[in-house]
């Protein structure tokens, strides 16, 4: 039976604070991605990223413009005979996280699975952040020119990493 095929659609966040970006590092594989989540069935992408950070910080937060959009194909694991994943990644600008306007130094998670971090912009070559055009994205400085609505898309070259 062949399994079916779908396009996951993930609403992400970027936090920017005193040249930091906060990254949601998956503890198992150690690798991070922009916080987020999946956008549910007739659900708007901003308000899955509203919905995402609550569920998965417990912190409420205002969505701000897009920023980027991208697309992958990807194995899930560097086998080539592993199932194909087809993403495509919203990005929006965080305006507020938490209380106040200063993003809080130490955001928690509610999941045991993850955790989130402040990641030096100066250290993105160092770290694993998927995916990878997110990261070009990230250190070509493209967060910080506030351009709306740029796509990438790494869909012809499909990556052995997930998120």
């Amino acid at each position: 039976m062949e399994s079916k095929k779908t396009i996951e659609v993930i609403a992400r966040g970027l936090v920017l604070d005193r040249g930091r970006v906060l990254m949601c590092r998956n503890i198992k594989h150690n690798y991070c991605y922009l916080p987020g989540g999946h956008v549910e069935f007739a659900e708007k992408a901003r308000d899955a990223l509203i919905r995402e950070f609550k569920e998965e910080t417990g912190l409420d937060s205002i969505a701000g413009p897009l920023l980027l959009t991208t697309e992958q194909c990807f194995h899930e694991d560097s086998s080539a005979a592993a199932p194909i994943h087809h993403e495509i990644n919203v990005v929006f600008h965080v305006e507020q996280l938490g209380p106040s306007k200063a993003p809080p130094e130490t955001v928690p998670s509610i999941e045991d699975k993850i955790e989130f971090i402040w990641v030096d912009l100066a250290q993105l070559p160092e770290t694993d952040v998927r995916p990878d055009e997110i990261k070009a994205w990230l250190m070509s400085g493209g967060a910080t020119q506030k351009s709306q609505g740029p796509w990438l898309s790494g869909f012809d070259s499909p990556a052995t990493n997930m998120h």
